[in-house]
């Protein structure tokens, strides 16, 4: 049994993967338990490194079609792996193999993340204090005068946090003073599938170039040590997923919106298209187990602008499609496209209790004025940055993380009903609230049985009419 002997030797299963400011930790795999190890006094359970081993788990994922789903996995097997990979029959890696992995990483590098598959949870900064150094990237710290102006932007970001902190700002508001190079984390509950997918992509211009070193030297290496076999087939059978062709292609102009409506000082909502028809919807919710699914067959498109905080609540809605457009960062700083919001809150409670309340006239011009002032620094920064020969995406490192950029979001009717059920909610946050509300306002109008179904017996937040 050499190469099951071998695959044993190989098997390296690390907890902790880092290059440059990026770590990924690996928190958890599926693992095959048997019975037998099993104690009824409660005491630990054995697992023996065959069940712990990720690569079998492929090949009784893929033998169960035949109905061979057995525990024996013989010298073959590697071969077997081969020949699944290299002709593309893939679900055997995604329902035989699951990572739960947490990573810590700057806020820029991540968004990318939450364009790919699998589940999301993140860090919040609603809830909690953000602390901790930002991230300085390399080419700063080799130039002197790049570096003094990345540490001046970060102390006096640094300063008007703890300060908003202080004055009892609500947290989802103080951290519009932070810069967008704070480090945050997440969970990502990803199947071996899509990694290779992922790992597979050609390089392109659309993602920061931290993303592709992160996916290169941490995503290839998890692979490689947690299932050798597969990792010699995925270098034996290069795949490449062509996406450098979109670089060549020329931005479309959308043809006229069916609704183009701002959104308070917020952003805006523009829906391009819809394909909603009731009749269809009614057909289809009879179906088991969940008449629910009768609402994913009609879907409508929005083009949004809003502040990237929204975004990053927003994205987490993985039922639909998300395209991040490209930030022009040049015109974001010249026609000063921030948020900077019309009421401060204070926050007073507990987690997952919070009240807010509205700051006092005095008190919420004085914080206007502060983070309008950190917001003419930053612009003065990223201008003299430029001059510098840095990139767009390189000085908007030293920007506030609440300038706005814009987005296509296609969702179907089930997507929409839980979006209003979490996002209108009391407890939602006031900024994407406003989104929900407008966009709810449409819906009520267009589709008033769907409505009717989704408020008497669908709708779990805590609005129940349109505000």
């Amino acid at each position: 049994m050499n190469n099951l002997r071998q695959l044993k030797e190989r098997f390296n299963p690390r907890r902790t993967y880092k290059f440059g400011d990026v770590t990924v930790e690996v928190d958890g795999v599926f693992v095959r338990i048997d019975e037998e190890p099993f104690s009824i006094d409660g005491e630990s359970v054995a697992v023996s490194l065959e069940d712990f081993l990720q690569d079998p788990a492929i090949i009784r994922s893929a033998r169960v079609s035949t109905g061979r789903d057995t525990v024996d996995v013989n010298e073959k097997a590697s071969g077997m792996v081969g020949a699944l990979y290299k002709d593309e029959h893939v679900t055997p890696f995604e329902g035989g193999v699951m990572f739960r992995l947490k990573v810590t990483a700057p806020i820029s590098v991540v968004q990318p993340f939450f364009q790919l598959a699998g589940s999301h949870n993140e860090f919040s900064g609603r809830y909690s204090v953000i602390d901790g150094p930002f991230y300085v990237p390399e080419f700063a710290k080799r130039d002197p005068e790049i570096l003094r102006i990345f540490e001046e932007a970060e102390a006096e970001s640094q300063a008007l946090y703890k300060k908003f902190l202080g004055a009892s700002m609500a947290k989802e508001q103080a951290r519009f003073a932070l810069l967008f190079r704070f480090f945050t984390k997440f969970y990502w509950t990803i199947s071996l599938r899509h990694m290779l997918e992922i790992c597979a992509l050609e390089k392109n211009k659309f993602a920061p170039e931290e993303f592709w070193q992160t996916r290169d030297n941490i995503l290839i290496s998890i692979i490689r040590d947690w299932t050798p076999w597969v990792y010699d087939k995925f270098v034996e059978h290069k795949k490449i997923y062509e996406t450098k062709w979109a670089e060549e292609e020329p931005m479309a102009e959308l043809d006229r919106p069916i609704f183009d409506s701002r959104v308070e000082n917020i952003g805006s909502v523009q829906l391009i298209k819809s394909d909603i028809d009731e009749n269809l919807m009614q057909l289809g919710i009879h179906t088991g187990p969940s008449p629910k699914r009768g609402f994913g067959h009609c879907s409508a498109t929005f083009l949004i602008e809003c502040p990237i905080f929204v975004h990053r609540q927003w994205v987490r809605h993985r039922y639909g499609s998300w395209s991040e457009l490209p930030v022009d960062f040049d015109e974001v700083v010249n026609k000063i496209n921030f948020y900077v919001p019309r009421r401060f809150r204070e926050q007073v409670g507990k987690t997952m209790g919070y009240q807010y309340q509205d700051m006092a006239d005095e008190k919420n011009k004085e914080q206007q004025h502060q983070l309008w002032g950190l917001i003419t620094k930053s612009q003065h920064r990223y201008l003299e940055l430029r001059k510098r020969g840095l990139e767009p995406q390189q000085a908007a490192l030293c920007l506030p993380y609440t300038f706005r950029i814009k987005t296509l979001w296609t969702a179907n009717v089930e997507s929409l009903m839980n979006f209003f059920s979490l996002r209108r909610d009391s407890h939602a946050q006031w900024e994407v609230r406003q989104f929900a509300n407008r966009i709810y306002a449409w819906f009520a109008v267009t589709s008033p049985w769907a409505n009717k179904i989704f408020l008497k017996h669908i709708n779990f937040g805590s609005t129940k009419a349109p505000s």
